[in-house]
């Protein structure tokens, strides 16, 4: 009976040893950052999230452009980069996640010789063994539940910078769109500027040989016909670094690009309303990626810490 006893002692004792080593862990936890926002502002939740939540790039209702920013988040390699640390976030989370618990590995060894570690044997001797190996580190001072929180605060962080260089993009497709249409709106003018000068220069320069005007008119004329002629090869040379640009963001070799509609035929968005609720700065990528940041930071903080104990 006094065995039985003992026995159950040993256990319970056992049992609190493990709950006390695996119960701590150094460092100090993440607290939020708390900023200071009024509760209320001019416009309603309801109102700012019905623009906040839209497509706004399809709000131009311009079948090219919805295909240039699909075929940008698809094949642009910056966002390749971000969904690949993505994985690479995950693979070190599983990692770091399996050293809080025992391992097993196997061990092996052959040989076969004549030497026996001190001296050497007239007959060869043959051997070979494979094992098991269960090793398990105890956490007492929570270094690898650190190490976890860590490594999963830097997955989240990688998830919102993948939406912050998704947002970025869009946002740099959109507007390289439309300074395409304008550069092209600008030659198609420079070129119909052109015309209007050859036919006035034409004009003025028939006047000037029946010597109804004098030789600086005609002059001026052929300087304006010049500037017109100079600014073609300009915008022409706008326009392909543009398209160079626009095919680099969607993943391409440089080309040409397609457009859809003039700059003056584009459809004209929605008004923004100029008040919106401050709580939707919550909602950026990059402010919560450096808020997941910050407590991978933190965590970190107890890691070095329990380095510090046996």
């Amino acid at each position: 009976m006094m065995v039985i006893e003992m026995k159950k002692w040993v256990q319970l004792s056992t049992l609190l040893v493990i709950i006390l080593f695996t119960g701590c862990a150094m460092g100090p936890d993440f607290k939020k950052p708390v900023v200071n926002t009024p509760n209320n502002f001019r416009f309603s939740d309801s109102e700012s999230k019905e623009v906040v939540n839209l497509k706004w790039w399809e709000l131009f209702d311009d079948p090219v452009l919805y295909s240039l920013v699909v075929t940008a988040l698809a094949d642009n390699k910056d966002l390749m980069v971000a969904a690949s640390r993505i994985e690479e976030a995950r693979a070190a989370l599983g990692f770091t996640r399996a050293d809080q618990y025992p391992r097993l590995d196997l061990e092996a060894n052959a040989r076969r010789g004549t030497f026996t570690g001190v001296s050497r044997s007239s007959t060869t001797d043959e051997s070979a063994y494979i094992s098991p190996v269960l090793s398990w580190e105890i956490d007492f001072w929570g270094k690898y539940r650190r190490s976890t929180e860590s490594a999963i605060s830097e997955l989240m962080a990688s998830q919102y910078s993948l939406r912050t260089v998704q947002i970025s993009l869009i946002s740099e497709v959109v507007s390289t769109y439309f300074l395409l249409l304008d550069y092209r709106q600008r030659l198609e003018i420079s070129r119909k500027t052109l015309d209007s000068r050859l036919e006035s220069l034409n004009i003025i320069q028939k006047r000037f040989n029946k010597g109804i005007i004098p030789e600086i008119d005609l002059n001026q004329a052929q300087i304006q016909k010049e500037i017109a002629a100079g600014a073609i090869p300009l915008y022409q040379r706008l326009i392909a670094n543009t398209e160079n640009v626009l095919s680099i963001l969607m993943g391409k070799f440089p080309g040409e690009i397609k457009t859809g509609n003039d700059l003056d035929r584009q459809a004209v968005p929605p008004n923004i309303p100029s008040g919106l609720p401050s709580s939707i700065l919550e909602r950026r990528p990059d402010i919560s990626e450096a808020m997941y940041l910050l407590k991978a930071q933190t965590a970190k903080i107890g890691v070095a810490q329990a380095l510090r104990f046996p």
